[in-house]
């Protein structure tokens, strides 16, 4: 990992963070959680209804922005500098607190096993998969599941996982 922006979308990071900012309400319900995106992904099912479920009655706010600073004021409190894309205004927000949502990267030590085990990787470093067998890796009998191949949300993770347990159970019952 560069430390640079990804090309690539997480997919999972906006409805986790929307889970986030409604456990943090249920804690203290004066809380207003300010996100700021530049893509909402909700794409599975019930995801968009989530959303709108937080916003209305979480006191959750989207703002389909770009952070283009951070800085604390006086008080320690970060201010947080954005380009509002409806208004194409540069903004300002003081905030109690800051949580920033990072993309899923490959793990640190992805390289090293794909080097001891043989397999590929993609050109983002998951372990590389037939589109149309995504739990086999390059190299037969080794198989991958969940964000070692690609982010994922845990209900996908979950399915994959079953089906790489049995592609790798068939191979030890010698099918």
């Amino acid at each position: 990992y560069t430390g640079e922006g990804q090309p690539y979308c997480s997919s999972v990071c906006c409805m986790y963070t929307t889970k986030e900012a409604i456990i943090a309400f249920e804690h203290d319900n004066e809380l207003e959680s300010f996100v700021f995106y530049i893509d909402m992904r909700a794409g599975g099912k019930g995801f968009q209804k989530f959303l709108r479920r937080g916003e209305e009655e979480y006191n959750i706010k989207y703002y389909k922005s770009k952070i283009s600073h951070l800085e604390v004021d006086e008080n320690d409190n970060p201010i947080i500098t954005y380009e509002d894309y409806e208004t194409s205004k540069i903004k300002q927000l003081t905030v109690d607190l800051a949580v920033l949502a990072t993309c899923i990267i490959p793990s640190r030590g992805i390289n090293n096993l794909a080097e001891i085990l043989g397999f590929e990787l993609n050109h983002y470093d998951f372990i590389k998969t037939n589109p149309f067998l995504p739990i086999e890796t390059s190299v037969e009998g080794i198989y991958t599941c969940g964000c070692a191949r690609e982010p994922m949300d845990i209900p996908r993770s979950v399915a994959e996982a079953s089906g790489a347990a049995a592609r790798a159970a068939e191979v030890i019952k010698g099918g």
